[in-house]
């Protein structure tokens, strides 16, 4: 696999759990507000609040764990590039000379 699309893939891991992450925390943050408003409404937002709230409840459920998986994913392989370029460059760097 080419150097570039490892990297880039790293980054872009990163950058979608960092995002995920960003919904997952304004969600949590502006559910109160929303369920709030919607409770002093007309009779169709009951039905529209309950909605929201078991998306909000999913939301805080999946958003968060995953976006934490998705930043440890992308460290474990910007881990794993470095290891494997500095692998890369020196073969022989751990190996012993064959004794007689």
């Amino acid at each position: 696999m080419d150097q570039n699309a490892v990297s880039g893939l790293s980054r872009t891991t990163l950058r979608a759990g960092i995002i995920v992450g960003a919904i997952g925390a304004f969600s949590v943050i502006l559910a109160p507000q929303v369920m709030q408003s919607l409770q002093f409404g007309p009779a169709y937002s009951q039905a529209l609040g309950f909605v929201l709230h078991v998306a909000f409840q999913l939301v805080t459920l999946f958003f968060l764990p995953f976006s934490a998986a998705l930043v440890a994913a992308s460290l474990v392989m910007r881990h794993l590039d470095f290891t494997l370029a500095r692998a890369g460059a020196a073969p022989s760097a751990g190996r012993q000379p064959p004794r007689d």
